[in-house]
This record gives C-alpha cells, structure tokens and sequence, in this order.
C-alpha cells in the first residue's frame, strides 16, 4: 500500500476561476462584487485543501471482490483520493446558495486534478511493469450539492451501485484509508469530497503481435 499525506496539486486557480464564470448566472447573487473578488474566494478555498491518497496494486484477484464483468479479475490498482476535512468547516460556514454551487464546482475540479496525479503516479509504476493502464472504473464519487461533475467524472465507467456499495468497504479495508482519516459512515465517505476508483492493467502487446 503507497500513501502520500498532504501532497500538493497544481490548483490551476486561473481556469476554475473561467470556469465559474462561465458557471455563475450573476456574481453579485453569489455575493462577489466582481472577478478579483471570486479569485480570492477560490484561492482561499484552495488554502484549505489537504489532499492525501492511498492506492494498491492488486494482481490476480485476491482480493476477491466479485465476479462481475465491471470489476477487474486480474491486475489492477485500487485508490482512494480525498482533499481532507478542513474544507468541509469552510464550506460549512456559507450561507449563501449560489456562492456554494460555486465553491463544490471548484471542489470538483480540484478533486479531478488530484485523481489525475495519482493516475499519473500508477501509470508511471505500471510501466515498469512493462503494463499499460486502462480507464479508471469509478467506485464511490462524492455528491456536492447540486455542482455539475467534471467531464472526467461524466464520460468514466462506474461500477453498478449494488456493486459498488459491496466492493467499497472491500476497497476500504483493503487500503487502510484510515491512513488518511477517509472512513464510511452510512454508506457515505467521510470526508465529503473524497473518491474512489479502480485502474486496470494490462500487459504491454510486445511489437509484431497482434
């Protein structure tokens, strides 16, 4: 099992704040009297975040999740991605609507760059491997209110939920994710904006066949 606590991603503050633009009906009902004032909002909300993951390669299946066509019998990297709880007590302290749609929209993106990293992170191992990584396979992504998801999110396979709601305390166990404070209450992950998923591997085609 690799963990990384408190790992950096690159916050990319200048497109999510294009992004809200282009998301946000009027900045003055979301209480921003302009841009520069949205900027600072997004900038402090990425000061709270505390990004930490857990992921393990698993070969052959042992680890025994199921049968099923959706989940990958033979190799594949399991991972968990959170961006901590301290951003949850700043989103706990807005009140208004339209300023919190904008703050879980910039959570998702934020999220979506950290599984990118992370996926990064697995195909730089798996090419060791002499593998090649497939598609993730969503297990457990987070509802923020009523924020549309990421393209990544949108167009990526997800496991059927009675699948997913039996693999994922599996997945859980198996990572240790209370490494980094991600546990599962009621059927949701605490804390909030957290995801899990899966990567396949694949053996690299060796040149001349087919």
């Amino acid at each position: 099992m690799r963990k990384i606590k408190r790992f950096k991603i690159a916050t990319r503050q200048k497109e999510i704040l294009r992004k809200l633009l282009r998301t946000a009906e009027d900045l003055k009902q979301a209480g921003f009297e302009d841009e520069t004032a949205l900027a600072r909002f997004i900038a402090a909300l990425a000061k709270e975040l505390d990004p930490g993951t857990v992921y393990e390669f698993n070969q052959d299946a042992h680890w025994e999740l199921d049968a099923a066509t959706l989940v990958p019998k033979e190799m594949f990297s399991a991972c968990a991605v959170t961006l901590g709880d301290k951003v949850e007590r700043f989103l706990a302290q807005i009140d208004n609507p339209q300023r919190l749609i904008l703050a879980n929209t910039a959570l998702y993106e934020f999220l979506r760059t950290a599984i990118l990293f992370v996926t990064d992170l697995i195909k730089e191992q798996a090419a060791k491997e002499e593998c090649d990584i497939l598609d993730m396979q969503l297990v457990y992504v987070p509802a923020l209110g009523v924020a549309a998801e990421p393209k990544l999110f949108r167009e990526a396979v997800r496991l059927d939920k009675a699948l997913a709601d039996k693999t994922l305390p599996v997945l859980l166990e198996k990572l240790n994710s209370a490494k980094i404070d991600v546990s599962l209450q009621e059927g949701l992950l605490t804390p909030k904006a957290t995801v899990v998923f899966l990567i396949p591997w694949q053996k690299k085609k060796k040149k001349g066949k087919k």
